[in-house]
């Protein structure tokens, strides 16, 4: 394809210099920081056998992501899916020059073809995910004479291709994607030219071209910011970014001064820290300011200088650890108050659109009493035993680290049984007087211990014999109703006789009555 040769030979612009760099590294890492950690991708297109690079953040550290079990074969796009943990990439000139999309896993364990019936593979040039939809989606070079945008499910069960009625495909290169607004783009490369940008909407729908206030000097690759609304792409023979908006107008040059730029076959916007990053492909095998960065708001560029294995960079992809949004909550049971329930919170969702991906793919959990630990309880759910504050936390956690969000606490009162029954009853010597006791707990915990029992006075022990004291249990905010039979003794003297309803074993109001002897 033409744009594979239209790579080679470019000037190598100088680098800005080591102070300004020094001081831009300084302010970036400490953005950085205060999102947590962060890993890059790329993949080396000039390295033989080609590979595909992780890296920190700032370019240290890092290596080879395993690709055993499959051949990669002249990379050309790649996206992660945060919810099975794997980075897809277009290989296109695998499979005996057809082409393939590979899935490798990020925890290293290897990789695989990803197919999907009805979804052509035919000369990859780009590939983007969306993680709400659960879909996948890539750009066909040699898909009939002009090429086509591909779709499948991610779990592979089905795929097709894109309507793209109402605009052009021609030699389609690289691709990106608007979440929001249900559309992916690309850039056409016919022969002669000149080149355009289209895209198509995800509902099958057709799609167009878009109409801008001057033709692309090239597109190399694309992203998007959907919140902004606008579409970026490369211009890789100008060494330089271009934008505008998701429906066309107005074309503009984004101020990358302070950084080098050279020859840029892929990059990542990123909102949450107004930046924009990317690998220089010019660079070759040299790795000296091989990672770009600047403001989406312009300028404040600067390089880094990746020690992992770098050899013609593309496809610049970056992964962060979560970022939580709304912390976690508990939910108490219904029907056993101390039964508590933890939420898993709200955690940034991926910027598939700018290849930025921060979504986690676990979570554990702690509870905690009074501000501690307590040991072992690393459930969703737990049930508290004792009276205190209960919060959880929530360690979220993808392949690029984890964060903690804490919950507020719920506190847990003891069990606490109110009693109450009617205020008297008339009964002759030898009755048997029924009281219907009505037992509510006003605590959380469960009354274990307690026991009804009637408390009779000494001057009514003559005339009242008391049953034995029954266990009384019940869960938090519970409510029953126990029968207490009171016997008036046959000798019993006419009169008024208290007696007074307790549980004990638990705290709680006692409910006091009387039985008038006739």
């Amino acid at each position: 394809m033409l744009l594979l040769s239209e790579r080679r030979g470019h000037r190598h612009i100088a680098a800005a210099s080591a102070s300004i760099v020094l001081a831009l590294i300084a302010l970036l890492g400490f953005a950085h920081r205060a999102q947590g950690a962060e890993l890059v991708y790329w993949n080396n297109y000039s390295a033989e056998p080609q590979t595909i690079t992780f890296a920190n953040g700032d370019g240290s550290g890092g290596g080879l992501l395993n690709l055993s079990g499959t051949v990669l074969d002249d990379p050309e796009g790649m996206a992660i899916d945060t919810v099975t943990g794997r980075l897809f990439v277009a290989s296109s000139s695998g499979n005996g020059g057809t082409g393939q999309i590979l899935a490798a896993n990020l925890n290293g364990s290897g990789a695989a073809v990803f197919t999907a019936p009805g979804a052509p593979v035919d000369e990859p040039y780009g590939v983007v995910i969306d993680p709400a939809t659960r879909m996948i989606y890539w750009a066909n070079d040699g898909d009939g004479n002009n090429g086509s945008i591909a779709w499948a499910k991610l779990d592979g069960s089905a795929g097709g291709v894109l309507n793209t009625a109402g605009t052009n495909i021609a030699n389609p290169y690289k691709i990106a994607l608007d979440p929001v607004n249900g559309r992916v783009y690309w850039g056409n490369h016919p022969e002669g030219g000149p080149d355009t940008i289209a895209y198509a909407n995800v509902n099958n729908t057709g799609g167009g071209t878009l109409s801008l206030s001057k033709e692309p000097e090239s597109s190399y690759a694309f992203a998007v910011d959907s919140g902004a609304g606008r579409l970026y792409w490369s211009e890789g023979n100008q060494d330089r970014f271009a934008y505008t908006g998701l429906l066309g107008g107005t074309v503009n040059t984004l101020d990358t001064s302070g950084a080098l730029v050279d020859s840029s076959y892929g990059f990542a916007v990123d909102p949450t820290l107004n930046t924009i990053r990317w690998v220089n492909y010019g660079n070759g095998d040299d790795p000296v300011n091989g990672l770009g960065f600047a403001s989406l708001s312009g300028g404040s560029g600067g390089n880094f200088t990746p020690t992992a294995p770098f050899d013609g960079p593309q496809d610049l992809i970056v992964l962060k650890s979560p970022t939580g949004t709304v912390a976690p909550t508990i939910a108490r049971d219904a029907k056993i108050r101390a039964a508590l329930s933890c939420s898993t919170g709200s955690w940034a969702s991926d910027f598939a659109g700018g290849f930025v991906y921060q979504a986690p793919t676990t979570y554990a959990y702690q509870w905690l009493s009074n501000g501690a630990p307590i040991a072992g309880a690393t459930a969703a759910t737990f049930t508290a035993t004792s009276a205190g504050d209960y919060a959880c936390s929530v360690t979220a956690a993808n392949q690029a680290g984890a964060a903690v969000l804490t919950s507020a606490p719920i506190n847990v009162k003891a069990a606490k049984v109110k009693l109450t029954t009617k205020k008297k009853a008339k009964a002759d010597a030898g009755d048997l007087v029924t009281f219907q006791v009505k037992a509510v707990n006003q605590g959380d915990l469960k009354a274990k211990n307690g026991r009804l029992c009637v408390k009779l006075p000494r001057s009514a022990k003559d005339d009242l014999k008391a049953p034995k004291c029954k266990k009384l249990a019940l869960n938090g905010g519970a409510k029953r109703t126990a029968k207490v039979k009171i016997k008036v003794k046959g000798g019993a003297d006419e009169g008024t006789d208290k007696l007074t309803f307790q549980v004990k074993g638990s705290a709680g109001k006692a409910a006091k009555s009387k039985i008038i002897v006739k």
